[in-house]
């Protein structure tokens, strides 16, 4: 009877042996397999990816607000600009030179649509117009010399 146990001791304990070295056989090989390292290899380049387009969606952001920066400067030099010549005009010029400044200069920068003539001016100025319609109205060609 001591032999039995002994015996069917040591097949428990082998077969214990086997079912752990091929857990740990099963494990290494899923640790150390070439899909396992592809897929880290597929992770770290995303992971560079995604940083690479946070980096670029960072410096669109910068290159906009900066443009939009300059853009409002360059308006409010073009408004001190606009100024500048109508205070002129109004020491300078006569009164159709002052009305060109006005029509073509003024309503540009106040964007409000032009109309060929000064009648309609006030129906222009009370009716909102659509951007397409604004911009065959306006009149862009330089002022005849009278």
């Amino acid at each position: 009877m001591e032999e039995q146990m002994t015996m069917g001791l040591w097949l428990l304990m082998i077969v214990l042996a086997v079912v752990l070295a091929g857990l740990l056989g099963f494990w290494i090989g899923r640790t150390t397999s070439h899909e396992r390292r592809l897929i880290r290899e597929l992770e770290t380049e995303l992971d560079n990816r995604m940083q690479e387009l946070n980096r670029y969606r960072s410096a669109v952001n910068q290159h906009f607000d900066r443009t939009a920066t300059l853009f409002a400067g360059m308006a409010g030099a073009y408004r001190d600009l606009y100024h500048h010549l109508a205070e002129s005009c109004e020491e300078l010029a006569d009164r159709p030179t002052r009305e060109r400044l006005e029509d073509r200069a003024g309503r540009l920068l106040a964007n409000v649509p032009m109309r060929e003539g000064r009648e309609g001016q006030q129906e222009a100025e009370q009716k909102p117009r659509s951007p397409d319609t604004r911009e065959r109205e306006l009149d862009l060609k330089p002022p005849r010399p009278d």
